[in-house]
């Protein structure tokens, strides 16, 4: 778990911080936890299914504008890059290279159905991805480098402007700036105007957080009971936690807290019984992306493994799972997926995403993860992406 200040435990952090203010939090990681290098995060951009980006900062005079490139980039393209001013920045790094969910783990008194991503991001001298608001929470971890962070007052009202296809704020002054060495982090919630500047070549872990809109609600409704509804999307509306407490983090829980702000983050003219309602949150918080949904595995595949002599097997590293408890009914989720379970079953779960790995058995609930692509069955532990 990151290390807070002094005089803040995890629990003041949610009661105080969380979704309220931002807090930096010097030397926070400890040591021994795993880096990546810039070669290793350019090779990650390379692949196709590996999303990542490019960002250049280009100064003329006084203005400042910023360029963005998507990939996947060629060997070239990465090597033949400037000396300074731009930022590489590859998603789900966690996913993509499992080990580096011991990372993730750091915000572990944070509800893993609430934790969408490790971001990470090298950054050369003066390399930035300009001044901008994220609508989720934020943990920015420094690795190697240093980086300067500029953070706007909370009633800043900032324009929004173009900058070659990005949509950023106007740029602004912070006359205390944050400057973020190797091991500090900083907690930002959503809405806080900031602007990271590299001061030299420099790596940094975002830990992103999955913020569920109504619409992804609605849209979960459509798709599960096959209904159409038409949605205004001029004011979206975010699932918010800001009274979250620690016994929440309970691994794959999806508490019954969550479900009544759920409630009232997406009230509409939809009605839905709890079971149901419950059912369609837990299928879009543990929906993957969809270049990041786990292979399924074939019927011949299937049969082929449990005819192995495997005993244990790991849970995918891009498999999201998720459980709940609604008016003594149990249901599980794994990648969008929902199924209601025996107490027994429910247990065997919970046991699963406590360790991300399964005892093999030939019982209903694991032949179903098994079929959703929930177990990896690649016979070196590796991921597609690797």
């Amino acid at each position: 778990m990151f290390q807070f200040p002094e005089s803040i435990s995890a629990e003041e952090f949610l009661e105080l911080r969380w979704q309220k203010s931002g807090l930096f939090m010097p030397q926070a990681l400890p040591d021994g936890l795993p880096e990546l290098s810039a070669d290793e995060l350019a090779w990650l951009a390379t692949l196709d299914d590996v999303e990542s980006r490019l960002v250049f900062t280009e100064r003329n005079n006084d203005q400042t504008h910023y360029r963005s490139e998507h990939g996947p980039f060629d060997e070239e393209t990465l090597a033949a890059l400037p000396p300074d001013n731009w930022t590489l920045i590859v998603q789900d790094v966690e996913k993509h290279l499992p080990e580096f969910r011991i990372l993730v783990q750091e915000a572990s008194f944070i509800p893993d159905w609430r934790i969408d991503d490790l971001m990470v991001s090298f950054a050369a001298p003066g390399g930035s991805v300009g001044p901008h608001r994220d609508n989720y929470d934020v943990f920015l971890c420094q690795g190697i480098g240093r980086k300067e962070w500029r953070i706007a007052p909370d009633d800043s009202r900032l324009k929004t402007v173009e900058s070659a296809g990005m949509s950023l704020l106007e740029s602004f002054t912070d006359d205390s700036p944050i400057r973020a060495n190797r091991g500090d982090v900083l907690y930002l919630p959503p809405g806080i105007a900031h602007w990271g500047i590299a001061e030299d070549s420099c790596m940094t872990y975002s830990l992103g957080m999955r913020a569920p809109t109504l619409a992804d609600f609605l849209a979960g409704v459509c798709r599960i009971h096959d209904l159409e509804i038409e949605y205004d999307s001029g004011e979206e509306r975010f699932y918010k936690d800001p009274d979250l407490s620690q016994h929440e983090a309970q691994p794959g829980l999806i508490s019954e807290r969550a479900l009544e702000r759920a409630r009232q983050s997406f009230s509409s003219d939809i009605e839905l019984a709890d079971k149901e309602f419950a059912a369609v949150f837990g299928s879009i918080v543990t929906d993957p992306k969809e270049w990041l949904a786990p292979e399924v595995p074939t019927e011949l595949e299937i049969e082929t493994f449990m005819g192995s002599d495997k005993s244990d097997i790991q849970v995918h590293g891009m498999a999201r799972l998720a459980y709940c408890s609604v008016c003594g009914q149990d249901t599980v989720f794994v990648n969008g997926h929902a199924k209601s379970v025996s107490a027994q079953e429910s247990k065997d779960f919970r046991g699963i995403c406590g360790k991300r790995m399964a005892r093999v058995n030939d019982d209903g609930l694991f032949r179903w993860l098994l079929a959703l692509g929930a177990f990896d069955l690649q016979p070196d532990g590796q991921n597609d992406a690797t």
